[in-house]
């Protein structure tokens, strides 16, 4: 099986597929709208995308993708996100770091008080990071990393776990082309609503859909439309897509309310 997920090697998206499934071929793309575009090419049965982060919130590039592309959301998985200091210095020598901007921002109390000084230079991977360092002959450069990428690059560990807030994780999610995951009774669902009319009280009334059958919201957000003021929602609801109950919602919000496109049902893991 070949899963497309970004790159280069060494990035936490290699470890996301490492965790769904460590036997798989490993295709990397540059951007989370190549993935989605090789899995729609079939270049890759499937894609591994970031969708949000404990921290940092969603990855509107990957709901954008979700909207455009006519795939399908078939599982999810959530990897504990470990940043490591690599580096041949110690600490007070340190001059550079280099940092993935994402990294930068989760990690930002360590670098504020233990290489205050230090300057960041933002790279467009964390194993580019990783890589840039290896190939550092000159002393007081070092790099945020995670382990996979420490491994890949052959770099010490000055720090581990430097990551600001202890529980931070990512979600990601696997994309392809057949919507064919079958109900666990444990399950999740991802949709999409536009509303129809800009109305007093229509977010209201789509989520009073909801709650009238006891379907529990995990996830809820807006994005632009593309129109200013005006808003897509995205939202995670607990059932599968052939539960009674939701199939009874789905069509309500559908005829009566909004623009409805189901991402995808799959077996929850958060």
């Amino acid at each position: 099986m070949r899963i497309i997920t970004l790159g280069p090697k060494g990035t936490f998206s290699h470890e996301a597929v490492m965790e769904y499934n460590e036997l798989a071929e490993i295709s990397f793309k540059s951007t989370v709208w190549d993935i989605f575009e090789g899995v729609n090419a079939k270049e890759g049965e499937l894609g591994v995308v970031p969708i949000e982060n404990s921290v940092t919130g969603s990855v509107g590039f990957t709901l954008d993708a979700l909207l455009h592309f006519n795939l399908h959301i078939k599982a999810e998985t959530v990897l504990p996100i470990k940043h490591n200091l690599a580096g041949s210095e110690k600490l007070d020598q340190i001059k550079v770091v280099y940092a993935h901007p994402q990294s930068h921002a989760q990690c930002k109390t360590f670098l504020r008080t233990k290489v205050p000084e230090a300057e960041i230079i933002d790279t467009s991977s964390n194993a580019k990071s990783a890589e840039l360092l290896s190939r550092q002959k000159e002393p007081g450069y070092a790099a945020i990393v995670p382990n996979i990428a420490s491994q890949i690059y052959n770099l010490s560990l000055l720090e581990k776990n430097i990551q600001d807030h202890k529980f931070n994780v990512t979600r990601f999610v696997v994309i392809t082309e057949k919507d064919s995951t079958k109900s666990t009774g444990r399950d999740k669902t991802s949709l999409v609503l536009y509303p129809v009319a800009d109305r007093p009280g229509i977010l209201c009334d789509m989520l009073e859909v909801f709650k009238e059958r006891n379907i529990n919201l995990t996830k809820i957000e807006s994005r632009p439309s593309g129109k200013l003021g005006d808003y897509i929602f995205y939202i995670d609801c607990e059932g599968h897509r052939e539960d009674p109950g939701v199939i009874e919602a789905l069509h309500k919000l559908e005829t009566h309310s909004a623009f409805l496109k189901i991402l995808g049902s799959y077996p929850k893991r958060c």
